[in-house]
This record gives structure tokens, C-alpha cells and sequence, in this order.
């Protein structure tokens, strides 16, 4: 299982069959898609203000399935995302 907590509250859940993204601190399920739908990940590093300079790299990320789960993560969550995107492609490669 992998989770991956992003800001406000959200965070997606990856537990082998499926991907779901929860919102309000993991208390309210918002979409559930079957992980071999994934189609394809988009990740951009976030610009930091001057006032974020000393505050942790953010990325904005797109994961694509049979939706599009939107989510904004810290540095600290990247190889989890990188771990949950190496699985997808995987399963999607084995079907």
C-alpha cells in the first residue's frame, strides 16, 4: 500500500488493485479508479515565492486514469510518488 499525503488535506492511495484520492485528511473518499486504467503521470516543480524560498520544494502532479487525480505534494513525498508511478506502469504493461 502507498500513500501519498499532499497539501489541504488530500492525499491519493494506491493499495495494489486501485488508486483513490481522499480529501479532508483522508476522511472522505472522493474517486476510485482500477490501477490498470492508468494512462500516463505529468509532474512540474512549483515556482517558489520569495517568501517560499527556505520552505520545502512543492510539485503540482496530473495522474491520469480512466480520470485525472489532481494533487500538489512536498519533496519529502516524491519517491513515494515515483515508487506508486513505477507499480502503475507495471500493472498497465501487464495488461
Amino acid at each position: 500500500m502507498i500513500e501519498i499525503r499532499g497539501d489541504s488535506g488530500e492525499s491519493l492511495l494506491f493499495d495494489g488493485a486501485s488508486v483513490a484520492k481522499f480529501r479532508h485528511d483522508g476522511k472522505e473518499e472522493s474517486v476510485r479508479n482500477p490501477a490498470s486504467t492508468f494512462r500516463e503521470v505529468r509532474v512540474s516543480p512549483r515556482k517558489k515565492k520569495r517568501k517560499e524560498r527556505d520552505q520545502e520544494q512543492k510539485y503540482d502532479v496530473l495522474l491520469a486514469c480512466a480520470t485525472i487525480f489532481s494533487l500538489t505534494i512536498p519533496e519529502s513525498e516524491k519517491p513515494k510518488l515515483d515508487e506508486l508511478v513505477a507499480e502503475l506502469e507495471r500493472i498497465a504493461a501487464g495488461s
